[in-house]
């Protein structure tokens, strides 16, 4: 019941997670409340946690990947019930800023999210707005739910590609969302070339080719950021053909020299792909097509009790660890 105790995982400083005893938040009119069955966590959580370089006000509860039960519904909300499954998209537009009204409530101009300016899943109940989620189909695995987030942005980064059946596309990156951007763009169509530093990481995705160097200069047609890494941002520049397209998917930290003489002579362009323009429905068919088989990606799953082992994982075992996902057992 609302007001009773739970555990929860709240970011109190820089490098200081730890386990608090909060109340269970109440949903608010609009809202359900959750019970959470998995969590699985983000580079953008460790990046939170090491960093926090969006200057999330703290303390505050992180996660935002999750899904669970339904235990509550606040006032006014119709189509979900108590007892349902679901997954929690994030992302929180306003609905009524210049950028929602335009039809990019990805772009918010006073977005929330989970984990950000409210509290997030890395706890046993939280709260969100009821249009953010999405009934999971009977049978799937929570944490295969807790993916709904990280397809829908890896469509987005596709999509923001352009056109890429018949096209050679080359993913910088071998983390989880690497991982998905590739399987995706390889079912779109394309041709899938995917640059990494982890063999083991390289090899969990089917059906590509990998190298754990570079491609040659000019050889793709569109290659898409998946690493925060200036290094590897001015190699993606390198491997475009004329008319290439540069898909800015990760954050990078600082400012980097583009060649901007280079990029006219080749009618080059450079795009950004940021959340993902309401790809909740999509994104939820994705997780259950075997031919996409997200559930490959989660390579651990353990208990929350075990949280500083899953997170110290997901930091330090890029060699043997790709999604960490947090199975929670609380009681209703």
């Amino acid at each position: 019941m609302p007001g009773s105790p739970m555990q929860a995982l709240q970011l109190r400083a820089l490098g200081e997670m730890v386990q608090v005893t909060l109340p269970r938040p109440e949903p608010a009119a609009g809202e359900v409340l959750i019970r959470t069955e998995a969590a699985t966590i983000c580079t953008s959580d460790l990046h939170d946690i090491a960093g926090n370089p969006f200057h999330i006000p703290l303390p505050r509860v992180l996660g935002h990947e999750a899904a669970g039960v339904i235990a509550a519904c606040g006032p006014g909300v119709s189509g979900l019930a108590p007892g349902q499954r679901v997954a929690a998209h994030p992302v929180v537009p306003c609905g009524g800023c210049a950028e929602c009204r335009r039809g990019f409530g990805h772009l918010c101009l006073r977005l929330g999210h989970l984990g950000y300016d409210r509290d997030g899943a890395f706890a046993e109940y939280f709260t969100h707005r009821a249009d953010r989620v999405r009934v999971l189909p009977a049978g799937m695995p929570p944490e295969f739910g807790a993916l709904l987030e990280p397809v829908a942005v890896c469509l987005q980064a596709v999509a923001r590609a352009g056109d890429v059946r018949g096209r050679r596309v080359l993913v910088a990156g071998d983390g989880p969302f690497g991982n998905l951007i590739a399987r995706l763009a390889r079912r779109a169509g394309a041709d899938v070339v995917v640059s990494g530093r982890e063999p083991f990481r390289l090899r969990r995705i089917p059906g590509v080719e990998t190298t754990t160097g570079g491609v040659p200069d000019g050889s793709v047609d569109a290659a898409i950021l998946a690493v925060s890494s200036e290094a590897a941002a001015a190699a993606c520049l390198a491997a475009l053909r004329p008319r290439g397209r540069l898909v800015v998917f990760s954050t990078l930290a600082g400012a980097m020299p583009v060649d901007l003489r280079g990029l006219h002579l080749r009618e080059q362009e450079i795009v950004g792909a940021c959340n993902d323009e309401e790809r909740l429905d999509e994104a939820l068919a994705g997780l259950a097509d075997p031919g996409l088989a997200v559930g490959e990606l989660i390579t651990h799953r353990l208990p929350f009790t075990r949280w500083p082992e899953a997170l110290a994982l997901a930091r330090d075992g890029h060699d043997r660890a790709l999604k960490v996902a947090l199975l929670f057992s609380n009681p209703p």
